[in-house]
């Protein structure tokens, strides 16, 4: 009888079950047939952890009384007590045993025993949504299976099942990884929720303070805020994948990538979006767009300024808005050349090559990202001042019936997302161009 890794999966479930919650061990043993576990084994197992269980509770109860009534307990109580623990410590090593075996056993399978490929799990998916399966084809009438999780083609390049399950062949269960990017910008901002299709919120547009003290019986003086109503649209972000159900059948965790790499080609083009959008047709309006621009605060006097001067500068702006720097995002190579400033000694002044923390200058987190364009930079107090809406969470669906794809045996992935930018306070936020690049 083969037995999958599932199966052994649950086997190993069900075994601990019956050991530390008293489960019905003939279950536990029918699922575990080439597993060296027999039923009078798992009840000898039970009895005894009932048994010690039901010793130790005991004992402890009885250690608690004597305390809280100020007595010292006795020497053969402690032993009493030590020998019920030993006995737990013996069962536990029981259950590794069990464990161990069961782990064993799964080195022991072949491929061809796995769990059920992706198609399987599909076509499961398919027939669990009323969708009605005709011989090896599956008719949609109309629907798409949701899967919460470029437009080429994805196809086997003519290596087939048969080859895969060739003895002879060595295939990988995944492509290698590609490089990817570290996605910041959003982890910079306020995160939120919204129900629905249009955003509207108040930006702070002037603020006129005329606080000041009275005295008693005399008019207070008024002070002035002034808002604009601000619209926004959820946007949409999406993309589709073409995939063969060849494909599907052949390669396992194709599913599980192309997922992976579709919420990722998402998260790029969002962060994009949250950063450079234009705020037009259906794109965001991103930060850095709606960020104020750089202005030297009246006052200062910088000798032979460079780079790390503009930005504390640009912090000093955003301070003078009354706002708190809390990140500063700038482009991969021009942070890697303030990294790399020397003293007349050689020595780093910003960085230490020994430190593996995040990277930060003026006290604040530096944000590296390829989303920045080199030559700018961008300071502000992202959090409090700025907030995403999401109204869908990045998901996936797959149809069958995108245009010719029943011809074709090809299915199509779609991967999209719904969200809102609001940008509550632009002065809290300055743009600019770096001293190097002027």
């Amino acid at each position: 009888m083969n037995i999958t890794p599932h199966k052994l999966f649950v086997c190993t479930a069900l075994a601990v079950l019956a050991i530390v919650a008293f489960f019905d061990m003939s279950a536990a043993v029918a699922m575990c047939p080439a597993v060296a576990i027999t039923e009078e084994g798992l009840e000898e197992v039970v009895t005894n952890f009932k048994k010690a269980t039901a010793e130790v509770k005991e004992l402890g109860a009885e250690l608690v009384r004597k305390a809280k009534n100020g007595e010292d307990a006795s020497l053969e109580l402690k032993g009493k007590v030590d020998e019920a623990l030993t006995k737990q410590g013996e069962i536990n090593q029981q259950i590794l045993d069990i464990q161990q075996s069961v782990a064993d056993a799964i080195k022991n399978i072949g491929s061809a025993t796995g769990p059920d490929d992706l198609g399987a799990q599909l076509k499961k998916a398919h027939e669990e949504a009323g969708l009605a399966k005709i011989g090896d084809a599956i008719s949609f009438r109309g629907k798409t299976v949701n899967m919460p999780i470029s437009r080429k083609a994805l196809v086997n390049s003519g290596v087939t099942g048969a080859a895969l399950n060739y003895p002879g062949v060595q295939v990988l269960a995944q492509p290698q990884q590609p490089l990817v990017r570290r996605l910041t910008i959003r982890d910079l901002l306020a995160q939120g929720r919204i129900s629905k299709a249009v955003l509207f919120y108040m930006r702070e547009t002037g603020f006129v303070n005329n606080a000041a003290p009275v005295s008693e019986g005399s008019l207070k003086p008024k002070s002035e805020l002034t808002f604009d109503l601000q619209t926004e649209t959820v946007k949409t972000l999406a993309h589709l994948f073409d995939i063969s159900l060849q494909m599907l059948d052949d390669v396992e965790f194709i599913q599980s990538y192309i997922e992976t790499r579709g919420r990722y080609g998402l998260a790029l083009v969002e962060e994009n979006q949250l950063l450079n959008g234009s705020g037009t047709g259906q794109n965001l309006e991103g930060i850095y767009t709606a960020a104020t621009p750089y202005v030297q605060p009246a006052g200062v006097e910088v000798q032979a300024e460079q780079d790390i001067d503009k930005l504390r500068l640009a912090m000093l702006q955003v301070e003078l808005a009354n706002a708190f720097t809390t990140g500063i995002v700038l482009h991969p190579t021009n942070w890697a050349n303030i990294e790399l400033i020397k003293d007349s000694l050689g020595r780093y002044i910003i960085a230490n090559p020994q430190n593996t923390t995040t990277g930060r200058i003026w006290g604040r987190d530096v944000v590296s990202t390829q989303a920045m364009a080199l030559g700018r930079f961008l300071v502000g107090d992202f959090a409090a001042h700025a907030q995403i809406f999401d109204r869908q969470d990045a998901n996936v669906a797959i149809s069958f019936e995108n245009k010719d794809n029943f011809e074709r045996n090809m299915a199509t992935l779609r991967i999209e997302e719904r969200l809102a930018l609001a940008i509550y306070r632009p002065e809290a936020f300055v743009k600019g161009v770096l001293e190097s690049a002027s």
